[in-house]
């Protein structure tokens, strides 16, 4: 595993410098599960796959890979076919600040998936293609489209494929590398004041709610499950607790974070005059650490606000 490698697999730089630090080692499997999930262009994660089958000595997952690339390639042909217009391509465009799974615009209905790739890459946004049977046009209805799709392309706002969906594809089993249960590294402990991007790519500060050896209990129970049987789970619901700091300088909950996907964050200053956003993360971090008092942290919040106040009057 080279470094490259290693930065797709983990985005946090300081996760990945506990992996380093720790002498981490992941294994073949684990390595595919990690590449197979991570947020890089769906073409160069089907080279990195590629390059893993090529190298393993694991001969299930060279298998799996394989049959896995075959399938995509299948399936990605037969999405570009549609010469007897049995089909239709919706555009669909992402909404500024908007998500996957909520508002988009409407970019048209096209026979030919080239041209609708083409008004999507205009659009500078990302934005989605998807195909329809013609007996079963999609209407929208104040909202997403009614009807499911056969497949899908996701695109950055330059065009590129970020990933390629099929509704031919083989259901949830985690025997295999892609919907797999795998150990992940957790370096964080309760009271870590931590960072990350939101959905929208906003930078978001929290504090670590959940203590590191319960994280590890439930990872236990999860492979467990599995072991048992269950194959409704897989490593990406090893989420972690974190209590984000809104704009109004309350928290709120979360547990939908990957420690993949934190950084740790260090405060600049002790600012208890201004209330900066480092002070109530600072404050926040004490009381879970039980050295602080939800009054200083009540006291700085409202310094915080009349400060933030004055600054939107200007």
């Amino acid at each position: 595993m080279d470094e490259r490698e290693l930065e797709i697999m983990i985005p946090s730089g300081y996760v990945r410098n506990h992996v380093r630090e720790s002498g981490w080692r992941f294994t073949d499997k684990e390595r595919a599960s990690l590449l197979y999930h991570a947020d890089i262009p769906w073409r160069e994660q089907c080279q990195c796959l590629e390059c893993l089958q090529l190298q393993t000595g694991d001969g299930e997952l060279k298998r799996q890979i394989l049959a896995y690339l075959d399938k995509a390639r299948v399936e990605y042909a037969a999405f570009k076919e549609n010469g007897d217009r049995s089909h239709i391509y919706i555009l669909k465009v992402r909404e500024n600040g908007g998500f996957w799974d909520g508002k988009y615009l409407e970019g048209g209905c096209f026979f030919d998936w080239e041209i609708a790739l083409k008004y999507g890459k205009k659009e500078d946004a990302p934005f989605e293609i998807e195909k329809f049977p013609v007996d079963d046009m999609p209407v929208s209805e104040n909202g997403p489209y009614s009807q499911h799709a056969e497949a899908g392309i996701r695109f950055d706002k330059d065009g590129e494929a970020e990933c390629f969906w099929s509704n031919e594809t083989a259901g949830f089993d985690n025997r295999r590398f892609d919907n797999a249960m795998i150990n992940i590294p957790n370096p964080f402990q309760r009271g870590d004041i931590v960072k990350c991007k939101g959905d929208d790519g906003r930078e978001l500060f929290g504090i670590v709610e959940e203590e590191r050896e319960e994280w590890e209990k439930r990872l236990a129970q999860h492979l467990e499950r599995v072991k048992e049987g269950d194959s409704c789970i897989d490593f990406t619901d090893l989420f972690i607790g974190v209590a984000f700091l809104c704009g109004d300088g309350t928290f709120i909950f979360s547990d939908s974070v990957m420690p993949l996907e934190m950084e740790r964050y260090e405060p600049k200053e002790e600012d208890w005059i201004k209330s900066s956003v480092d002070t109530l993360l600072l404050c926040a971090r004490d009381i879970y650490s039980s050295k602080g008092y939800f009054s200083t942290l009540f006291e700085a919040i409202e310094r915080y606000r009349k400060r933030k106040s004055g600054l939107n009057r200007t």
